[in-house]
């Protein structure tokens, strides 16, 4: 029986010998392994990030936005024939097992500074005691200056990135924007929350905002605490069945979507979970044309060596050596498209995380390229490999010695 390490030199040296064969063969091997490697840490690092921003939010809260068949998004509100108003805020408030709940206005405007103009977004945020619910859901800490009080008219905080990014010159506390034409003195300005739309905003009084978008009555989400023992999951049907009576719909034909912070995160994953399977999938199509490719080489092989095969058996290698030596050339060739698959992956994935936190105005979005990731990406194209070799590998081993030396 031939040594094992003896089979091994062996395989390494017949891919050797044909560098650009085995070169073509792992094409298709890699681009599948990059695409996986890629997509995958793309996806995982965008789910951390959503995740984590839920988890600001608290397991206690619940969330109210308008819904318009499709989507659920405190911007869809706006544009509902019958929007969810202060009214709906007061039904909320009055549910069972709803410690407080608070509405946020928020509204696309254009703000100037130094004659410069930008469209930016407008948060109104309570004046009263459901502020401090509001603050706590959306992560609002002051870098410098004041947060806003109830009795403020004529003031502002923004958040960094209008300090920081959005205008040629900075923007500090003391100084004075227009909102809608309206003079506004900056008396705050937020912490970076690592996402363009918190960081992109102006935050004023909920009363103001509403004045100053001409829309005295309308809210575009609500986030309610739940009362300690309550389960939120029950506090939210009671919530929607309220809302339900309150604006007269019929169950199932709701215009308002009622969310506990663990839906939201489940709805989340679910669906990247949907979309990252799709386009694994799709990339699974080139591992499998890679896998036929090895396959369709390692048949060349045999063929080729069909003499070097019957001379090996006549000196006494077994069946099983002649399988081992064709299976580990076959792994060899998975192992090799799947190394360089995962240099390209990962040198993909950190471009397209850069180009995502540009785009996402966040630098808290990182590629997940987890050593689990870069192991199981390699073993999986060694699987491959080896996989694709097990029929030319008995072909290989069926050969007899005699019929095998006398091959032209």
């Amino acid at each position: 029986m031939v040594a094992v390490f003896e089979l091994f030199s062996l395989a390494l040296n017949n891919l050797r010998e044909r560098r650009m064969r085995s070169l073509l063969t792992i094409i298709g091997i890699f681009i599948g392994i990059t695409a996986v490697v890629a997509l995958i840490s793309l996806g995982d690092g965008l789910q951390n990030v959503v995740l984590g921003e839920f988890s600001k939010i608290g397991g206690d809260k619940i969330t109210v936005m308008g819904y318009n068949g499709f989507a659920a998004s405190p911007f869809v509100s706006a544009t509902l024939p019958n929007p969810i108003f202060t009214d709906d805020l007061k039904v909320v408030r009055r549910t069972r097992g709803v410690d407080d709940a608070g509405g946020m206005l928020l509204s696309s405007v254009t703000i100037e500074f130094k004659r410069e103009s930008k469209s930016t977004f407008l948060s109104g945020i309570p004046e009263d005691s459901s502020r401090r619910i509001v603050e706590e859901g959306q992560d609002i800490e002051v870098e410098a200056g004041r947060t806003l009080s109830p009795s403020d008219r004529g003031v502002v905080v923004i958040g960094k990135y209008v300090a920081d990014g959005l205008f040629k010159r900075k923007v500090f506390v003391g100084g004075k924007i227009k909102i809608e034409g309206k003079d506004f003195q900056v008396v705050g300005i937020l912490k970076t929350r690592g996402n363009k739309f918190d960081d992109n905003a102006v935050y004023l009084n909920g009363e103001e905002a509403r004045d100053l978008v001409n829309k005295p009555k309308l809210v575009s989400m609500i986030i309610a605490k739940v009362q300690k023992g309550e389960s939120p999951d029950d506090v939210a049907k009671a919530i929607e069945e309220n809302l339900r009576r309150h604006r007269g719909l019929e169950k199932g034909s709701e215009d308002f979507q009622v969310s506990t912070s663990e839906q939201l995160a489940r709805s989340f994953s679910l669906v990247l979970g949907a979309v990252q399977a799709v386009i694994v999938g799709i990339a699974a199509i080139s591992l499998l044309v890679g896998a036929v490719g090895i396959m369709n080489t390692m048949y060349t092989s045999v063929v080729e060596r069909t003499k070097e095969i019957g001379l090996m058996k006549a000196v006494g290698a077994r069946n099983s050596d002649i399988s081992l030596l064709f299976l580990f050339e076959s792994g060899l060739l998975g192992l090799l498209g799947g190394m360089v698959g995962i240099l390209l992956g990962v040198t993909a994935g950190k471009i397209a995380e850069q180009v995502a936190r540009q785009a996402l105005g966040t630098d808290s979005f990182t590629a997940a390229l987890t050593p689990e990731l870069i192991v199981g990406a390699l073993l999986f194209a060694f699987v491959i490999g080896t996989v694709s070799g097990v029929l030319p590998a008995r072909r290989a081993a069926s050969l007899k010695p005699a019929d095998a030396l006398r091959y032209e």
